[in-house]
């Protein structure tokens, strides 16, 4: 096999090693930075739900009491989660709910991953946020953001903390078997926010590919100009000095051929000594004509 042949394949071996190390740290790092993006995401989003809450009780609440004392739409988590049924709609995948282990509403009751996540704040009372990833219903990719949902007011408890004190109007919407018995500073559920992680998937992928395109390219143009480099400057001068020890090897007469000593480096000082060590043959096969004279 020829030098350029095993050098060439010296170098594609380890730019193919690097690319491949190159592209996996790439994958990571993107996939690293979209995954806070999108937690990011989801935790502006989830303010919003929790800024709709708040709006919710401070403002349209003390404004829409009936006779009965109770108006559904008037809840915060109802409200809430209301707003961002209709936002998934438009975006599928984006979703808000909050899930108790004792709710009022049957539709609020826990899942079992649900439960688990209610479970860890409630052993975790310094837990204040939950990141996770999980394939929703639909089969779609999503990060969600998690926090417990805890009795910090008094007024939870005009609804929640025995049937005697609840309002008629929610005794006769949703029953007297749930959602009552809360405590204040107890945790009874978690809000889960829902972003889809598709899109963001795809960007990673898409800028790690266009990465290693460009290491590609940057490559190819280096390897050709190296090759270049390699061929002029070491390849055709060793081949020529090989072609010249070939013929002095299998001569016995004078040697014409000289080798160019323009060059300062290593292969110009090896030229010039080969050109001496013919001079030097040159006189030696002179003189061994002259004795047999």
């Amino acid at each position: 096999m020829k030098l350029q042949n095993r050098l060439a394949i010296v170098i594609l071996v380890i730019f193919f090693g690097g690319w491949l190390i190159a592209g996996a740290s790439a994958f990571i790092l993107e996939k690293q930075d979209a995954r806070a993006n999108v937690a990011n995401t989801a935790r502006i989003l989830l303010s919003t739900a929790i800024s709709a809450r708040n709006y919710t009780t401070e403002r349209i609440e003390p404004l829409s009491i009936n006779d009965d004392g109770f108006v559904r739409e008037t809840v915060p988590s109802f409200a809430a989660q209301e707003l961002f049924d209709r936002l998934n709609e438009d975006y599928p995948g984006y979703s808000y709910s909050e899930r108790a282990l004792n709710p009022t509403n049957p539709k609020d009751l826990a899942e079992a991953w649900q439960v688990e996540l209610i479970q860890y704040f409630i052993q975790n009372p310094d837990a204040n946020e939950v990141v996770d990833e999980r394939v929703n219903r639909g089969g779609q990719s999503t990060l969600f953001v998690a926090e417990p949902i805890r009795v910090n007011s008094t007024s939870c408890l005009e609804c929640h903390s025995t049937p005697d004190v609840a309002p008629p109007g929610l005794i006769k919407t949703y029953g007297r078997s749930n959602g009552f018995g809360w405590e204040l500073n107890e945790t009874i559920g978690t809000r889960i926010i829902s972003v889809p992680t598709e899109i963001q998937d795809q960007q990673a992928i898409s800028s790690v590919f266009s990465y290693l395109v460009l290491i590609a390219g940057v490559f190819l143009l280096a390897y050709a100009a190296l090759s270049i480099i390699v061929r002029k400057w070491l390849t055709i001068p060793l081949g020529k000095i090989t072609q010249l020890v070939e013929e002095i090897s299998l001569r016995e007469t004078e040697i014409e051929s000289q080798l160019p000593e323009d060059r300062t480096d290593a292969i110009g000082r090896l030229n010039r000594s080969i050109n001496r060590l013919i001079t030097t043959l040159n006189k030696a096969l002179l003189n061994k004509e002259e004795n047999i004279r």
